[in-house]
């Protein structure tokens, strides 16, 4: 900015020093309030035009000389002359202010802005070296369950070879057992026709004891032959009509349902995705079994059910009796291979059909689920896929 020199009577020839060598006079001589308020707005002026104070001094310096030379009256004219000069100067005494404040408040958000990029820093290298334990970890995991999985893989494997020989081995031991138990009935059977004259009463009832152990003994081995089968299985699963399959299984049991005085009731059944022979099965074991453990003080009566789930995805079968019902703390016991809670005499079979009925709904990827109370009866449910899923 342009230094004003001491010699020149009007060190600004601009509207800036004109205004304000007026304003100055008029208040000296007047006194008036409007003219002293005229040094502020003068000030303000000549700081928007960017003059120095150092300006507005010199100014006031020259204006002031001329008014002592023509004052009458000193003393006022000098108090008048510094109350014009303090108001104009309090312009820029406020607008140093104000900038002390602003370089003060920008000093400080500087520093403030350095510390939070100092912590930002820090902590960027915090999440970049928990980010790099992390990956380490994420690669350490990884490994660890790809070891896992080549472990499963290995087990699976074992474990379907060992399905596979179990199911030959099974296979061929109940298949060399049904030569010996057909040769045994038979021999019976040849006793019991060729020689009943020869044989007392005691014997003839322990040849019908033999024979009725060797029918038991024939369907246990078929019973665990048809178990044998599902052991390793790869299912290829295709439609299946329960409706149509649930009446063939009736028709075969009709003699059963008959001797029961039976009555079933079927509901609408859905088309599956399963095995028909071993989905037979399944149904056939359960509705036999509500036949044959029905309650011997009311009528037996055996409800077929199917109820779909949400856009027919999954279709759960059941088969509800009436019968002498199973207690809680058995209800797991049922499903095991060869478990009986009655006697042979009470309620003949081999004690494979529902641990067969449980396998053929783990081929199906379900599992069979009872609800059952001692006197109440008992429901049997298995889940399938439907058709569309």
């Amino acid at each position: 900015m342009k230094a004003l020199s001491l010699i020149d009577p009007e060190p600004l020839n601009g509207d800036a020093a004109r205004r304000y060598r007026q304003a100055l006079i008029a208040y000296a001589r007047n006194g008036g309030e409007a003219d002293l308020l005229e040094a502020y707005e003068c000030a303000r002026a000549a700081l928007q035009a960017q003059v120095a104070i150092s300006d507005i001094g010199e100014i006031h310096f020259h204006a002031a000389r001329e008014l002592r030379a023509d004052s009458t009256d000193r003393e006022l004219t000098e108090t008048r002359l510094e109350a014009f000069y303090l108001e104009a100067v309090s312009v820029y005494d406020m607008a140093l202010r104000g900038y002390g404040a602003s370089v003060a408040t920008l000093t400080n958000e500087i520093a403030e802005r350095r510390r939070v990029e100092e912590e930002l820093r820090k902590l960027s290298g915090m999440l970049t070296l928990q980010r790099d334990q992390l990956d380490q970890q994420v690669r350490a995991r990884t490994a660890e369950l790809q070891n896992k999985v080549e472990e499963l893989r290995a087990l699976n494997g074992q474990l379907r070879q060992t399905n596979q020989e179990q199911s030959q081995f099974t296979y061929a031991l109940s298949h060399d057992l049904k030569s010996p138990v057909n040769t045994m009935t038979n021999m019976l059977d040849f006793l019991a026709s060729d020689y009943q004259d020869c044989i007392d009463e005691d014997g003839q009832e322990l040849i019908f004891a033999a024979r009725t152990t060797a029918a038991r003994m024939s369907r246990i081995i078929a019973d665990t032959l048809c178990y044998s089968q599902l052991v390793g299985l790869e299912p290829r699963f295709e439609p299946v009509d329960l409706a149509q399959l649930c009446k063939e299984v009736l028709a075969d049991l009709r003699a059963d349902i008959d001797a029961a005085q039976a009555k079933v009731h079927v509901g609408a059944l859905p088309v599956i995705r399963g095995l028909p022979t071993q989905v037979r099965s399944l149904l056939q074991n359960l509705i036999s079994n509500g036949l044959k453990f029905r309650a011997p003080d009311r009528p037996c009566i055996l409800h077929v059910e199917a109820t779909s789930d949400v856009d027919d995805c999954e279709v759960e079968v059941s088969v509800r009796d009436n019968g002498i019902g199973i207690a809680a703390a058995q209800q797991e016991r049922i499903f095991g291979l060869f478990q009986r809670l009655h006697t042979h005499d009470d309620y003949p079979g081999t004690g494979i059909g529902l641990a067969l009925c449980q396998r053929v709904a783990h081929v199906h990827g379900g599992s069979v689920q009872v609800r059952s109370e001692p006197g109440k009866g008992s429901c049997f449910s298995v889940r399938f896929w439907g058709a569309g899923s």
